[in-house]
């Protein structure tokens, strides 16, 4: 349900503009000729010793090469999902060889990138955690306005990608941003982006003239996510069998659980279903009454609560009841970049 991977062959046409969501469990990407998302997990390379033969087409090799040389060799998404090597990204501050290393990925996946002896560059938006985006936001965009290299995926065609205009925005605000949400018209608008390490929050006013004012004091971020639920079915398994749930396990742990699903492991089945759903609904409670703590007097008079992120439709049916107002966007995961995209692409 939640391991998508949309277009994930390079597209052919050239993208000018495009919107990269580098999320702690997914990188998504949106650009006019396509839309991308592939886990956000990195490994090295191997040759395969069975030359292909049982390879699926899931995930992808890339390769970067640098003005000084240098030549980088990885793979990202669910091909590096599979190795005992997997690195994925987990600390407050994603380091920068693995954030960039995604985003490359994504946005030649998008379509960017040129071949030309005099190399053109595209225009970038990405998002960071509302938390982080104060502190973080000028130096990650200085350092993507100097990222460049030759970058090829899954042997493709080698092009250059290097970023002209990078805009940063504070992740949650994608859904806004994309402008299909109708405004209330009078009152308050609110946004919970549900990720994998945090949920960012925010409340805009509209005064009646279709313009969302944000309150700073009302948006935020809770140290809450789909990795809580993570953590609760890796601790029922090794309550179960003794042996720690690898992390590479855990998407497949959650898809299981929704549809009932055990795991197999030491010839005998472990059921996670009871845990996956005391957790997802305890999970979802924490995060409505955050974020309503957060919202404070001005909860009831919200008219609008849009639900996006990954995490939107993993907690949508406790979110729905706990939130005024609450639906889900129309297309929540791509919400953010999508709507990163619709800014960065206007100015293209």
């Amino acid at each position: 349900m939640f391991a998508i991977q949309t277009n994930s062959q390079p597209a052919i046409m050239t993208a000018k503009a495009v919107g990269v969501d580098v999320g702690y469990g997914f990188v998504k990407a949106v650009s006019p000729v396509a839309r991308i998302s592939f886990p956000s997990v990195v490994a090295p390379f191997v040759e395969d010793p069975l030359s292909g033969l049982f390879h699926d087409g899931v995930g992808h090799r890339v390769r970067l090469r640098r003005a000084n040389g240098e030549v980088e060799e990885k793979l990202v998404g669910e091909a590096a999902l599979r190795s005992l090597a997997a690195t994925a990204t987990l600390s407050r501050e994603k380091p920068a060889a693995l954030h960039d290393l995604m985003l490359l990925a994504a946005a030649y996946l998008a379509g960017a990138g040129d071949r030309g002896p005099f190399p053109k560059q595209v225009d970038l938006a990405v998002g960071l955690p509302l938390a982080y985006f104060r502190v973080q936001k000028d130096t990650l965009k200085k350092r993507l306005e100097g990222l460049a290299a030759w970058v090829s995926v899954d042997g493709g065609e080698e092009r250059h990608i290097s970023f002209g205009q990078v805009l940063v925005f504070p992740q949650g605000a994608g859904a806004v941003l994309a402008g299909v949400v109708a405004l209330p018209g009078n009152g308050y608008l609110g946004v919970v982006d549900v990720g994998t390490y945090t949920t960012d929050y925010l409340l805009f006013e509209d005064r009646g003239d279709n313009i969302p004012r944000p309150l700073p004091e009302a948006c935020g971020s809770l140290e809450a996510g789909v990795n809580l639920l993570h953590r609760a079915l890796a601790g029922e398994f090794q309550r179960q069998t003794g042996a720690p749930l690898a992390p590479a396990m855990y998407q497949d742990a959650v898809e299981g659980a929704l549809v009932g699903r055990p795991i197999h492991y030491a010839g005998r089945d472990i059921h996670l279903e009871e845990t996956f759903m005391k957790a997802k609904k305890d999970i979802a409670q924490a995060i409505a009454q955050g974020v309503l703590a957060a919202w404070g007097g001005r909860a009831g008079f919200v008219a609008l609560t849009i639900l996006a992120g990954g995490g939107a439709c993993l907690f949508e049916d406790e979110l729905l009841r706990a939130l005024p107002g609450a639906r889900v966007a129309q297309d929540p995961l791509f919400a953010n970049a999508q709507g990163y995209y619709e800014m960065v692409g206007g100015m293209a």
